[in-house]
């Protein structure tokens, strides 16, 4: 699952949006905190090839698959699933459709 942009907030928290709508505000220091200083983050960037979030021109980076998941099952962050298209609903077998 792709990123699609990010916003870093304070310290090692960062907002992000990912390919699918699902939003997550996570903190990446336990994937990120022994490669980067917080001064480092803001060479934060999305590679536009991959969809993953790299920092200092890509020596540092998280591989979309592992953050979509880090970000998604995060005890301390929040996550907002995107919608789910609704489905048709389907009368019981045998009964027409419309009002009853």
């Amino acid at each position: 699952m792709k990123l699609t942009t990010f916003e870093q907030r304070v310290g090692f928290k960062f907002a992000l949006t990912f390919e699918n709508g699902d939003l997550a505000t996570v903190d990446l220091e336990p994937l990120v905190g022994n490669h980067l200083s917080v001064d480092e983050l803001g060479s934060a960037e999305i590679d536009p090839d991959w969809g993953c979030l790299q920092f200092q021109g890509g020596s540092v980076d998280i591989e979309p698959t592992t953050l979509y998941r880090y970000a998604m099952h995060s005890p301390a962050g929040s996550t907002v699933r995107a919608p789910t298209a609704a489905q048709p609903a389907h009368p019981p077998d045998g009964l027409p459709a419309g009002p009853r």
